[in-house]
């Protein structure tokens, strides 16, 4: 107790009172079992359900939740409030993923279109701010963009991130832009209101555009894969060095993106425990 007294207690110590196991640290073991509850759970799981999996009162699995939230490593259902996995652990192992079947999967996809197109491709998700490589493969020409998997990108200000926001819905939107919207170029959009009418033409055409926008001599061109459910996983983007993007090329390369897009999504539903 804070007074120094010692009280006579029957009740075994919760997991939260115990003292640590030697060389660990209470909190962060805890931090990952509810990681782990929510992954293995299968459906979404509320405070009072964790604290119980977990051995913590709820005032302190809440706490904990919300931290994790926070960092993007948790999310909340909408309609339930209940807490799912959130994409920010995808962007946490973004760099791992040449080891394993997501990339396996999209990465023959993407370098047929890297090889049509002469322009380096990846595929990205929404992390819940920004968009996540986490599979790319560089282009043919001497000239060309690249970026290690795993590196963020504004929603605002690149063809990747424009493109999965147009796709999220407007609570999504209002959520993002209720932060100022950084300038990175001249070219940045900042203003809420003209990003939404980038965003609404962006779905209409199918894919998002970005001239020099998050640097000012890049270029790309992104469309959305979505599964057969209509759920949105993410997005193929071809990126492009400014001085090879005039507008009369910007059509096809959109094309040949939504093309790419689609063959990602109906070989994703065949291996559906690659995503």
């Amino acid at each position: 107790m804070d007074n120094g007294t010692i009280q006579n207690r029957t009740e075994p110590l919760s997991p939260a009172e115990a003292p640590p196991r030697s060389g660990t640290i209470g909190s962060v073991e805890h931090a990952i079992e509810l990681l782990r509850c929510v992954a293995e759970a299968g459906a979404p799981l509320g405070t009072n359900d964790l604290a119980r999996r977990i051995g913590l009162h709820k005032s302190s699995t809440s706490r904990l939740a919300a931290t994790l939230e926070k960092a993007r490593l948790l999310r909340r259902d909408p309609a339930t409030g209940r807490f799912l996995l959130g994409l920010g652990l995808l962007a946490l192992a973004a760099p791992l993923f040449a080891d394993f079947a997501v990339a396996d999967a999209v990465e023959p996809i993407l370098a047929q279109l890297a090889a049509r197109t002469g322009e380096t491709c990846s595929f990205n998700v929404w992390d819940g701010r920004d968009s996540v490589s986490i599979a790319q493969v560089p282009g043919s020409n001497s000239v060309r963009a690249f970026s290690l998997p795993g590196r963020r990108k504004p929603g605002h200000a690149t063809a990747t991130g424009k493109i999965l926001l147009a796709h999220l819905g407007e609570e999504a939107l209002s959520a993002y832009c209720s932060a100022p919207l950084h300038r990175y170029t001249d070219a940045t959009i900042t203003d809420p209101k003209a990003l939404a009418e980038d965003l609404v033409r962006a779905r209409r055409q199918h894919y998002a555009v970005n001239v020099g926008e998050y640097e000012s001599d890049v270029g790309g061109i992104a469309a959305a894969v979505f599964d057969a459910s209509g759920r949105l996983l993410g997005c193929v983007t071809a990126t492009v060095p400014l001085y090879r993007f005039p507008p009369e090329r910007r059509a096809a390369l959109g094309e040949a993106v939504i093309a790419c897009a689609g063959e990602i999504a109906g070989h994703l539903s065949i291996h559906r425990k690659a995503f």
